[in-house]
């Protein structure tokens, strides 16, 4: 079904559906200012489905919320695994100090600077290496290495899954030869 094709009855239901949707994202998601961006999500995802749709639909609300409550799921997902990356872990050493890895990676530039200087030559490195690789495989390991999956990674790209994880071996593959060929 083409989205010119959508029925007007189905579409005026759609669209008086969004204070509700609104309402529904207010409720359960701790951020308002993310509501906006779900409630529009779902409507990409349900235009975009209606493009592709064979059949009549017959429940439009119950389908819309149907997509909404995978948004918001994909939402709560993409938080929880925000907020598990972002984590720092803190420690208490024997005289009682607390610390975290971030003291530690200090600790150890101070002491080593030579490490500092391999680290930014690798940071160097690895960003010329990105830049060297074709478009589609530097999008793919850049946005694999931001945490996102393949199948978020192929929704994006429009590329197939498979795609996308070829995409990021292949990639990966590329930057370890370069880091390798040049120790």
């Amino acid at each position: 079904m083409e989205q010119d094709d959508l029925s007007p009855e189905i579409e005026a239901e759609l669209v008086s559906l969004r204070p509700a949707l609104e309402r529904f994202f207010q409720r359960h998601l701790h951020d308002s200012s993310v509501v906006d961006d779900c409630v529009d999500e779902t409507y990409a995802r349900a235009y975009q489905s209606l493009r592709q749709r064979a059949l009549p639909l017959h429940h439009p609300r119950a389908w819309l919320f149907k997509i909404a409550r995978r948004v918001w799921a994909q939402h709560c997902a993409e938080e929880q695994k925000h907020r598990r990356t972002g984590q720092i872990h803190y420690y208490s050493t024997a005289d009682g100090e607390l610390r975290s890895e971030i003291d530690d990676l200090a600790d150890d530039a101070d002491q080593q600077p030579e490490v500092l200087v391999e680290r930014r030559d690798q940071a160097r490195l690895l960003t010329l290496g990105l830049q060297a690789l074709p478009p589609y495989q530097q999008t793919a390991v850049m946005l694999h290495f931001s945490g996102q999956s393949a199948r978020q990674i192929a929704a994006q790209t429009g590329r197939p899954r498979r795609t996308v994880n070829d995409d990021i071996r292949r990639g990966i593959d590329r930057l370890r030869r370069l880091v390798d060929n040049i120790d």
